[in-house]
């Protein structure tokens, strides 16, 4: 096998150009635009952090408002609780004193009203009585008329006469009224009590007397007046009292 030798003259070197593919404007480009996307990612969450702070903070604040307004809230509803139910209790008191009030005017009322009752009533059975013993005397005294008149003119009298028979029945009525007034008065009487039982003495004794012709009927209409006068004033004493 047969080589053959060659020279080869250069006047300078060579400039060697390696061309290895890569692209630095493209490198510096795309590196500009990460930089550029870097940065502003990193702007974007600086900004968000920055708000997230921000609204963290607010939320905060917000929320010691909120705890301050639910205290004060809570204090002005303690308060209020507390003047409600002072107004409630004073409301209460102040009723309860009104209804004693009234309980005690109702009360006097009725003191007022029985008083003036009682005396009423007392001061109609003081007029009963005293109508009753007048009227007794009179009829007691029409009675002793009767027979003062039967005395003086039975002589002229037949047993047929008219007049005689006129003369009873005026006494049966006479008599008859003296007994329904006897009794009036006797049960407007009180027993148990002395000037009563004083008084009732005269009246039987004066209902004994005055159906006679003579007698001491007047004498004794005295002594019922007198007795019918203590009870009279000591009754009317009570009533001007109230007891």
């Amino acid at each position: 096998m047969d080589f053959e030798t060659s020279l080869v003259y250069l006047e300078q070197v060579p400039k060697i150009f390696v061309d290895t593919g890569f692209d630095w404007a493209t490198f510096w480009s795309f590196a500009a635009t990460v930089s550029i996307f870097v940065l502003g990612t990193y702007l974007t969450i600086r900004n968000f952090n920055k708000t997230i702070i921000s609204q963290e903070k607010v939320a905060l604040d917000n929320f010691e408002l909120q705890q301050r307004l639910i205290v004060s809230q809570e204090v002005s509803a303690s308060q209020n609780f507390e003047l409600q139910k002072e107004m409630i209790a004073s409301q209460d008191l102040a009723a309860k004193q009104a209804f004693a009030v009234q309980k005690e005017m109702i009360q006097s009322q009725e003191v007022v009203a029985a008083q003036a009752s009682l005396k009423s009533s007392r001061q109609n059975w003081i007029n009963d009585l005293r109508d009753a013993c007048a009227l007794y005397i009179s009829a007691a005294l029409n009675v002793q008329r009767l027979n003062l008149y039967r005395e003086a003119a039975e002589r002229f009298w037949s047993e047929d006469d008219t007049a005689l028979r006129d003369w009873s029945l005026s006494h049966i009525q006479a008599m008859k009224e003296l007994v329904s007034l006897k009794a009036k008065i006797e049960l407007l009487l009180n027993p148990s009590e002395l000037e009563s039982q004083q008084l009732m003495e005269c009246i039987n004794e004066l209902h004994d007397e005055c159906d006679q012709a003579g007698g001491p009927a007047k004498l004794i209409c005295g002594n019922v007046v007198l007795r019918c006068q203590t009870i009279l004033k000591k009754e009317w004493e009570k009533a001007k009292s109230g007891k």
